[in-house]
């Protein structure tokens, strides 16, 4: 098989890209450039001399002298987006630039030969490239910060306010437990639980801690009970042992929506890696956006942290694209990010470094992540003394402990005011449910014990005895019961795969196991071995959510080497671009030539097409109607029906008086033109949504037929 260069290979496919054009999209750009066509002609010898044309240095310099800021945009655009299509390219400018304006521009960077659209070879869609005649010339000027510039901050902020913590969040599971019942049936916090809750934590709370209560509910952290909700223990352990990124990422993504494993991993993973990429200067909410897009077309390319190259490696990646679609997680990463961007600030994860000239946010990296980093290990945090208890029993928690031996050390205790550090109660009641969750006093002591520097007052242990005592002369139990006659309890006792799952014998024969479901009791008694116990005579319990998905929550490696390096090429100022345009139009008023063919070499050159003045040829221009406007009716259906014919796209523009800038302009492929007696309607395949709608000719303010080909799929 024979080596071909990759530029080589890249310039075969412009030239096969350019041949393969519609005649009448070929012949006008041919005619731009070359002049007329003489006849008879070759297709390929024509794409030959337009690149020879391209070669010039005197035409690639003032090609380059031409680039605008805004042709950098959409130029940088479409190289750094992997297999940049009109949708995605639509996707990324998104709020910032309408598909109609998008798409004329792009038309004209192909017109300019900068760009050119081509068939990728995988997916068989139409996407964008770089023209590789222009490549070297053009990638130096090319960077990431075009597309996410580094705003200037006017203004900084020194607000302090909460964030989520190992501390605050085992502190509000112990308010949950403490008041199961503060939700409505929407999930939102009750008003007088509401202000509980600022009275513990702080006034200005109540929004931090209605995002983590959502968060908790769609994480399945909280159970329903007759009682309201409460927590689900096992789950909420398992979310502990996450490392402490991925749980902070997970509350945020959770507390906007409920989504599946896939869903939750892919949101919480963008914005890890969408909050590592902010550059120390910070990002406005526009770049933060466009970053999250940036950073997931490079992760579904495989170009992105931890993905591999290779057949197996694409073949893992289009079964993971083929499962999000199934599972409704392919949202555009700008919508997602947008909606994740209020929980991430609220909770830290996002902290506001000040605003900019334009008053808008600029967000950095909260310290919440940074701190993580340089944090000690879990297992030196695992068991620091942080633990203060009076004589009252009021019980003082300071900062250092993960959250999975938080939840253990709060679990006897009820919360009262949070602060640096953390003031908990010990009561009666906060300690029937600690023996609740299969707990004794012994384990209270130990846990003291461990946390504490402190000897345990001697007036509660006193009390935490009498607790245990009252508590132990009344027994309710909910769980698997083996009930065994009296001739076989020592057989039972003594076999090695159920005596460690018996939790008490409640009487002679009859034992509480401690099991959770109904295929773990039967695997017991599988793996037991005794073939006289019969199978379970109970209904089925519901077996709870699976342990969470882990994700290494790396930094995005997305750099490019065009964004390093140094080079001399520049761009023009706006009054060298002036000169140009002034010298091309003087030259033009010297030629003799038809108005119509004044008008189409005067757009060609405002439209930067004109590169010299050989190119201002009269007879190159094709007369032809492309717009109508205004009361022109027949002139509107003409321009409709030969976009038809031509396989163009057409423009509309309507009078949109609650649009801000009172038109409404819709760009789509037509593919059909109903007439009657009062108007004319046109049947539009609109772009980029690729819906088929109906629109009124007559009341269109203007129809142009867009140069260049229709978007093929």
């Amino acid at each position: 098989m024979i080596n071909v260069d990759p530029k080589v290979a890249r310039i075969i496919d412009w030239r096969e890209s350019f041949v393969t054009l519609p005649d009448n999209h070929f012949f006008d750009i041919i005619r731009m450039y070359l002049g007329e066509v003489p006849s008879p002609f070759n297709k390929q010898k024509l794409v030959e001399q337009l690149g020879a044309f391209l070669h010039k240095s005197e035409n690639v310099k003032t090609i380059l002298n031409l680039l605008s800021e805004s042709d950098l945009l959409i130029l940088s655009a479409v190289y750094f987006i992997p297999k940049a299509s009109s949708e995605k390219l639509a996707g990324f400018f998104e709020g910032s630039l309408n598909f109609a304006s998008l798409y004329e521009r792009l038309l004209n960077l192909e017109e300019r030969l900068l760009i050119y659209r081509h068939s990728d070879k995988t997916t068989k869609k139409q996407i964008f490239s770089l023209n590789p005649s222009l490549e070297d010339v053009l990638i130096p000027l090319l960077n990431r910060q075009i597309l996410l510039p580094l705003p200037v901050a006017v203004s900084f902020n020194d607000e302090v306010k909460p964030v989520l913590s190992p501390e605050r969040i085992a502190a509000f599971a112990n308010f949950i437990s403490m008041t199961p019942a503060l939700c409505k049936a929407d999930g939102s916090i009750k008003k007088r639980d509401g202000e509980k809750i600022e009275q513990i934590f702080g006034a200005g709370t109540l929004q931090f801690f209605q995002y983590l209560t959502t968060a908790f509910i769609n994480l399945q952290l909280l159970k329903e009970c007759a009682s309201g909700y409460q927590v689900d223990r096992q789950r909420l352990e398992a979310f502990a042992s996450l490392d402490e990124r991925l749980q902070y990422a997970y509350l945020c993504v959770a507390s906007q929506a409920f989504l599946s494993r896939t869903g939750l991993v892919k949101q919480a993973k963008l914005l890890l890696n969408v909050i590592n990429s902010i550059p120390q200067e910070g990002y406005t909410r526009t770049s933060l956006l466009r970053s999250s897009f940036l950073i997931q077309e490079a992760e579904v390319s495989g170009e992105g942290p931890g993905q591999g190259t290779g057949r197996f490696a694409a073949m893992l990646r289009e079964a993971q694209a083929t499962e999000n679609k199934n599972q409704g997680t392919s949202d555009n990463p700008l919508s997602v990010m947008d909606r994740l961007l209020d929980s991430a600030e609220t909770f830290g994860l996002l902290d506001v470094r000040g605003r900019d000239e334009k008053g808008g946010k600029i967000y950095v990296k909260g310290n919440l992540l940074n701190n993580l980093e340089n944090a000690p290990s879990l297992e030196t945090r695992k068991n620091l003394k942080v633990l203060n208890i009076d004589a009252g029993f009021n019980a003082m928690i300071f900062p250092g402990l993960p959250l999975s031996s938080l939840l253990q050390l709060v679990s006897f205790m009820d919360i009262k005011k949070f602060d640096t550090a953390a003031v908990f109660e010990i009561t009666k009641k906060s300690v029937m449910r600690f023996f609740d969750l299969g707990f004794k006093g012994a384990d209270l002591y130990k846990l003291v014990k461990q946390f504490s520097s402190y000897e345990i007052p001697e007036n509660l242990v006193v009390s935490v005895d009498d607790w245990s005592s009252s508590y132990s002369s009344v027994s309710l139990f909910k769980g698997y019961i083996l009930k065994i006659h009296q001739s076989q309890t020592v057989i039972v006792k003594n076999n090695p795969a159920i005596a460690p799952y018996i939790n008490e014998e409640l009487a002679p024969g009859i034992f509480l196991l401690s099991v959770q479901t109904d295929e773990e009791a039967e695997a017991i008694i599988r793996n037991s071995g005794l073939d006289f116990i019969g199978s379970i005579q109970t209904a089925k319990k519901e077996v709870s959510g699976p342990v969470f998905p882990i994700f290494e929550p790396g930094r995005p490696e997305i750099q490019t080497a065009s964004e390093t390096a140094v080079t001399s090429i520049t761009v023009s100022t706006e009054e060298e671009r002036k000169t140009h345009f002034e010298n091309l139009r003087a030259q033009l008023d010297k030629i003799k030539v038809t108005p119509e063919q004044r008008e189409g070499l005067l757009l060609r050159i405002n439209r930067k097409i004109i590169l010299t003045p050989q190119q201002l040829i009269a007879d190159s221009v094709k007369q032809e109607q492309i717009e109508a406007s205004g009361m022109d009716f027949q002139g509107k259906i003409h321009v409709a029906e030969s976009a038809i014919t031509q396989r163009m796209m057409l423009e509309l523009e309507y009078e949109d008086k609650n649009g801000e800038e009172g038109i409404a302009v819709i760009v789509g492929t037509p593919t059909g033109v109903e007439k009657n007696s009062m108007d004319a309607a046109v049947h539009l395949v609109v772009e980029p949504d690729h819906e088929e709608r109906t629109f009124s000719l007559g009341q269109a303010r203007n129809v142009k037929r867009i140069r260049g080909s229709v978007i093929l799929r």
